[in-house]
């Protein structure tokens, strides 16, 4: 019998301002396409939306745990906005990948006395989201 076909989500990883982000154990990647009504009297009853959408966007959620304070420093530095880049794992030689600005708009971190330090964040895309296929 062959193997399973699949990837794995420790092959997602991500890159913010040019450093790959260290400790991350969950990735959660949200793309949205904002769809327009353009329903009148003429539809018949049905709903028509716009062939082209409205707003295209990618909002990320990470977390795992903390080896450094990469994303706390970027937090405050005076623009948290950063370059993004997600290589998606799927084996080719040349991953694909999405490349995009994101604004890093929450972080957190917590511990408890005789546990790991772990964080969490949250990114929003801003501007042109592109993808590029593995080769």
């Amino acid at each position: 019998m062959a193997a399973g076909q699949g990837l794995l989500g420790r092959d997602i990883t991500m890159t913010i301002g040019g450093q790959t982000l260290a400790g991350v154990v969950t990735k959660d990647y949200t793309l949205a396409n904002t769809a327009i009504e353009v329903t009148d009297d003429q539809s018949g009853g049905f709903r028509e939306l716009l062939a082209n959408g409205g707003i295209r966007t990618i909002d990320i959620g990470i977390s795992g745990a903390v080896k450094n304070y990469a994303l706390l420093a970027t937090m405050l530095s005076a623009t948290q906005m950063v370059a993004c880049n997600i290589d998606l794992g799927d084996g080719a030689s040349t991953e694909s990948n999405l490349t995009f600005d994101a604004l890093l708009t929450e972080y957190t971190f917590s511990g408890e006395a005789n546990e790991r330090v772990e964080f969490s964040g949250s990114l929003q895309s801003s501007g042109t989201i592109v993808f590029t296929a593995g080769t």
